[in-house]
């Protein structure tokens, strides 16, 4: 090899392998990058998906400026979206992934415009009882965003909602997960008023019974249960027979969506 040569090539190296902090990769113009490249993705969902990531990443590395500007992005791409692009539970889930994301960039005015869209959305759909599956996964960021009393109205509202379900055990299992968050919430009136809901006072105290040995379960673990991770039966003998498959065969136990980022859209 020429000495011309091998002189290029030992400046290359040493200038690849450099312990300078200047001559390192800059991360967050990466993930700027990033996000520019990702706002072409011709597809609302993808293009959704990687900039609420790229938030998420910028938050984790509280480079807050960018993540509320990403979040932006991420908004735009929401709103835009054709309604045929996103089903109704990745509209959903984006508005409260952007509320979540939000809050954790400590942008609280974004955050509850986010939710006032998620709440909107849950809102419009139709007929009532649709809306019962994706009410847990609101419901927690209505609590963590605007507290107990606001998640106190959209459960006691649902409840009503719950009514028009045409299953008895479907029903049941929507009036137990809505009071147990009510309970959560703090408010046992309500909590027993929606279990009431159902005229059947030996349910309800198998209910009851159900709860108390879930929560007391938590409490001597410091397991924590999500209602928003999606539930599938009501724990405890009695109540379980309640939510058994119908005579059809067809499932009746009730399925809650989860709304969350990390369920919908992270990606590690």
């Amino acid at each position: 090899m020429h000495r011309p040569t091998l002189l290029l090539l030992t400046l290359l190296l040493t200038g690849c392998t450099s312990s300078d902090p200047s001559a390192s990769i800059d991360p967050d113009r990466l993930l700027h990058m990033a996000g520019e490249e990702a706002g072409q993705i011709a597809s609302p969902k993808d293009r959704l998906t990687r900039q609420l990531n790229i938030a998420n990443r910028e938050t984790d590395a509280r480079r807050l400026e960018a993540a509320r500007k990403t979040l932006r992005d991420a908004r735009a791409t929401l709103e835009h979206a054709d309604r045929n692009a996103l089903d109704e539970q990745a509209r959903l889930a984006g508005w409260v992934s952007l509320s979540e994301l939000a809050r954790a960039a400590d942008d609280t005015p974004f955050a509850n415009a986010a939710l006032d869209q998620a709440l909107a959305s849950l809102n419009d759909l139709n007929p009532h009882q649709a809306r019962c599956q994706y009410v847990p996964g609101v419901e927690r960021e209505v609590r963590e965003l605007r507290g107990d009393a606001a998640a106190i109205k959209l459960l006691t509202d649902a409840s009503q909602w719950a009514l028009e379900l045409p299953h008895p055990a479907l029903r049941r299992g929507t009036f137990a997960l809505f009071a147990e968050e009510l309970f959560r919430c703090d408010d046992y009136d309500a909590g027993r008023a929606t279990l009431r809901l159902d005229p059947d006072p030996a349910w309800r105290s198998d209910a009851l019974v159900a709860i108390a040995d879930r929560a007391r379960y938590a409490r001597e673990t410091s397991f924590s249960f999500s209602p928003s991770g999606g539930l599938t039966k009501i724990a405890g003998p009695s109540a379980t027979a309640e939510l058994a498959p119908s005579d059809s065969g067809a499932a009746t136990q009730p399925v809650f969506k989860p709304l969350d980022f990390h369920s919908n859209f992270y990606r590690p």
